[in-house]
């Protein structure tokens, strides 16, 4: 969702000064920055694959599936890749059969978040970190019904778990790099 502004008549598009830059919808409605929610970087990965697969059904295009598929595999390699949007697919999959109304989403790469976007990010945030209440809570409010959905619920603790032995491992790269920095010898020089 991009709104393009006047182009300059001068030929020097973007310059700032002339109004020639792209303004991005999420911007114009006012949406937060990913960067503001302090998302991890499999949050963005799966935030990227879940508008590509959303423009999917809005377009019927097989196009942002493929984008999709690139993406995850370019992130997390050719064995976790497919699997992250299949997990992801899942999820848009149970709410589109449970949720009574449409879906929000921005464009692939929209550095904001649109507010479906950020309950859904909330809901795979409570379902990592096991609060339950939260959980029951965030389902039935993205879904609009009392009853908690089941087959979204299923969808989000598989998504969330693919998830946790993402940032599992994230965490332990940033360890070893940490431990292999302190085994660094000082440098010692003479005059």
């Amino acid at each position: 969702m991009r709104n393009k502004s006047p182009k300059p008549n001068d030929g020097k598009a973007g310059d700032g000064k002339t109004g020639g830059e792209d303004t991005c919808a999420g911007h114009a409605l006012g949406f937060p920055l990913r960067a503001e929610l302090d998302f991890l970087p499999i949050e963005n990965v799966t935030l990227d694959i879940f508008r590509c697969l959303c423009e999917v059904y809005t377009t019927g295009s097989a196009q942002p599936w493929e984008i999709a598929m690139k993406e995850a595999e370019a992130k997390l390699g050719p064995a976790e890749g497919p699997l992250l949007v299949a997990r992801v697919t899942a999820l848009l999959r149970a709410l589109r059969s449970e949720r009574k109304v449409g879906f929000s989403y921005l464009s692939i790469g929209c550095q904001h978040v649109s507010p479906d976007e950020l309950s859904v990010s909330g809901l795979l945030k409570a379902a990592r970190s096991g609060n339950e209440s939260a959980l029951d809570r965030g389902l039935k409010l993205l879904v609009e019904d009392p009853q908690a959905p089941a087959r979204t619920q299923f969808a989000a603790r598989a998504l969330a778990s693919m998830q946790s032995q993402h940032i599992a491992s994230d965490a332990n790269v940033r360890d070893e790099s940490r431990a292999s920095q302190k085994k660094t010898a000082p440098a010692h020089y003479l005059h």
